[in-house]
């Protein structure tokens, strides 16, 4: 979902090359532009030294690359082992093609579960598996990043959304119950939550690779990827339900999840950055989403 909003992003601009590197079998060919400053390239995160044959130079790489996501694959250390070491070979491919900086996407999911503001400085105490493979790539990572000569930087990417995400997701899901008007099985939804549009993500990213690609005393760091728009989770049912004009019953607490998991992240070291956090409102990114994926207008 991140890849093809920045490759839409990305290749908007006159003079930028962006290759999209994806498995042949990807669903989200498909839903790339056509667009002459995109060229896809084929490999699988296991082969991603096969690219280095494809692409003569590149300055910025861009990893969103990563395996077994899905609830069982996220908690088990050997699956996601091996995402640490894939990043690591992209890195080695980054420095051979003579690009300048390496970006990694990394997870709130690092820093387990926190009730307070989460800022960059937050210690991290991963419980997942997930979390604790991407705190090893943002600690293995950036050593490698500094061997070679590349610039690291490390996003700690929160709940971003957009048409392209996964049906099961709960904005996804809801959505779709929401407009038949059927019931929805909720936790209490009383925790703080925070939701970034996929399009404010894309120019997130490119703003802080273009800011600190120029900055010649960046090596490496941290920005987080988030709204300025946190609140309870309810309050975001609540309005999606009152956008989308549904009658569904959204049955609060009838889901105990083991942990409840709060997300209030601090974007204020990325908005000094930057100058940008998000310009589309959650209301109008559901009604977005509506009218691309349902073509319904709102």
């Amino acid at each position: 979902m991140i890849g093809i909003a920045l490759c839409q992003y990305l290749s908007s601009f006159d003079g930028h090359l962006v290759y999209a590197v994806c498995r042949e079998d990807s669903n989200g060919l498909k839903r790339l532009p056509v667009n002459a400053n995109i060229k896809v390239v084929y490999s699988d995160l296991k082969y991603i030294d096969d690219i280095a044959k494809v692409i003569d130079r590149a300055d910025v790489f861009i990893n969103l690359a990563w395996t077994n996501t899905d609830q069982k694959g996220r908690n088990s250390a050997i699956l996601q082992g091996l995402n640490v070491d894939y990043a690591k070979e992209a890195i080695r491919v980054a420095a051979l093609k003579g690009c300048k900086l390496f970006v990694e996407a990394g997870s709130q999911a690092e820093y387990g579960f926190v009730e307070d503001l989460i800022t960059e400085e937050t210690p991290c105490n991963p419980e997942l598996e997930y979390g604790k493979a991407k705190l090893r790539v943002f600690n293995e990572g950036s050593l490698l990043c500094e061997s070679v000569g590349l610039k690291y930087l490390h996003l700690r990417i929160f709940s971003t959304f957009g048409e392209n995400d996964r049906p099961w997701t709960l904005i996804m899901s809801a959505i779709d119950k929401m407009l038949k008007n059927e019931d929805l099985e909720l936790s209490s939804c009383k925790q703080n939550w925070n939701y970034l549009y996929v399009t404010d993500c894309a120019k997130q990213i490119f703003l802080l690779c273009q800011y600190l690609f120029n900055k010649s005393e960046f090596k490496l760091g941290v920005y987080h990827i988030a709204s300025k728009d946190t609140r309870s989770l309810k309050n975001y049912m609540e309005e999606m339900k009152s956008v989308l004009k549904s009658s569904s019953v959204l049955h609060y607490g009838s889901i105990v999840p083991a942990k409840q998991v709060s997300l209030n992240p601090s974007v204020t070291k990325t908005e000094n950055a930057i100058r940008f956090t998000n310009e589309i409102s959650f209301a109008d990114a559901i009604k977005l989403i509506v009218r691309n994926n349902y073509n319904i207008q709102l």
